[in-house]
């Protein structure tokens, strides 16, 4: 396996560190710290320590395999994908969850970097809105895609917060997911 380029340590590190220590831990000299590169070395691969947590922010969000459905998939195990993955992150590296909402609370105390995640949201909610078109093409109008793109967003986003917060309620939120995918893709019996 390659060893991944400095560019990439430093996001890890970041999120590493996000994880670990929340927003206040993120600094030039404790993420070169981590990443065991130069400040220098930081600023060389990131104009700014915000563009260091927007590319981890990157990563996690429109990094996910099922962001991009293949073509063919049904809109339904589509969705119930979507949130498994989801769920499967955040029990699989609770560290890369707590980063997630380390970025959150850094992106709320920061207008600019608030400015540019909004840029990123909508980015994912396009790829979802996209979905929608390949997965059911004739099923929504471009505004009910739309709408349904933000509201896939924003109920993913509720379920890895659950899930991070509330670790022991796993059954509970799986199957409201479920019961969201019900109803937008209800599952249709084999004789109708």
């Amino acid at each position: 396996m390659p060893k991944a380029g400095k560019r990439d340590e430093i996001i890890a590190a970041a999120m590493r560190l996000l994880a670990r220590e929340g927003a206040a831990g993120l600094t030039a000299a404790s993420l070169a710290r981590e990443a065991g590169v130069s400040k220098a070395n930081v600023f060389h691969h990131f104009e700014t320590l915000n563009a260091v947590v927007l590319a981890a922010f990157e990563v996690f969000l429109l990094g996910m395999d099922n962001m991009r459905p293949q073509p063919g998939t049904e809109l339904r195990d589509w969705l119930l994908a979507l949130g498994a993955e989801t769920v499967a992150q955040m029990d699989d590296d609770p560290a890369l969850a707590g980063a997630y909402f380390a970025f959150a609370a850094r992106a709320q105390s920061d207008p600019d970097l608030r400015q540019r995640l909004a840029g990123m949201v909508g980015a994912a909610e396009a790829l979802f809105a996209e979905a929608l078109e390949l997965l059911a093409p004739e099923r929504f109008t471009p505004h009910e895609r739309s709408r349904l793109a933000a509201l896939i967003l924003i109920t993913g986003d509720g379920l890895a917060l659950h899930r991070q917060l509330f670790p022991k309620r796993r059954d509970s939120q799986v199957a409201a997911w479920a019961a969201f995918v019900d109803s937008i893709a209800p599952e249709e019996s084999e004789t109708s």
